[in-house]
């Protein structure tokens, strides 16, 4: 059968209906909608493929560095600046994916008992995390470590930014906190409106009866 028999076949074919008719009419369009369509669909699974490899080139990487670097930290065979430095060379979504959150938790307090202070918050303060609760555990320990080296500013700065978080985990405690840290710096004004804060928004939560012990001394 000939092109022109065939093209005819296909416009009669179409044009028996309304909306055939309109796909024949319009069939240089049609064409190019559906080859857009399954450009884009092609896209979107190799985007997802893509994804699925480079998460599990971040899980293997940080597998490794557990094994071999933290693990040689633990057993006194990697000494502590060197192990800094092997988390400084790891990429940035290394440092900061969710499989090193829990790691990086577990070296920040091993470091800190041992007085490694500066090495301690030398790497959590690279794990940038988006999680809000991650963001959580992590900030609430690098204010404790930042607060035992005298960076009270530092620690400060660090909780402030966790409690601007809508989904803020424990805000009592949060707030509470930074009451605390900011009394000590000498800030009383900012101090006093966490604790009103804590006071008037958690009124029976545990962290009230702490704040109203705080009030009670800036009013003396």
């Amino acid at each position: 059968m000939s092109d022109a028999t065939q093209t005819q076949t296909l416009e009669q074919s179409l044009n028996k209906t309304d909306f055939g008719h309109v796909i024949y009419e319009n069939r240089k369009t049609f064409i190019a909608v559906i080859v857009a369509i399954l450009i884009a669909v092609s896209g979107y699974v190799l985007w997802k493929q893509s994804k699925k490899s480079k998460a599990l080139d971040v899980s293997v990487k940080v597998f490794e560095f557990n094994t071999k670097t933290w693990s040689g930290a633990k057993e006194g065979k990697v000494a502590f600046p060197e192990l800094v430095k092997q988390f400084d060379a790891l990429d940035a979504d290394v440092q900061s994916s969710p499989a090193m959150v829990p790691v990086a938790l577990e070296m920040g307090k091993f470091l800190a008992d041992k007085g490694a202070l500066s090495e301690a918050e030398a790497i959590l303060s690279k794990v940038n995390t988006t999680h809000n609760i991650s963001a959580f555990f992590i900030g609430m320990q690098r204010a404790v470590i930042l607060e035992k080296m005298g960076k009270i500013p530092e620690a400060v700065a660090v909780l402030e930014k966790l409690a601007k978080d809508k989904e803020v985990l424990m805000s009592a405690k949060v707030n509470l906190e930074l009451g605390r840290l900011n009394l000590l710096n000498g800030e009383k004004g900012k101090a006093q409106t966490h604790f009103e804060y804590v006071i008037n928004t958690f009124p029976n939560d545990e962290q009230a009866k702490m704040a109203k012990l705080y009030m009670a001394k800036l009013a003396q």
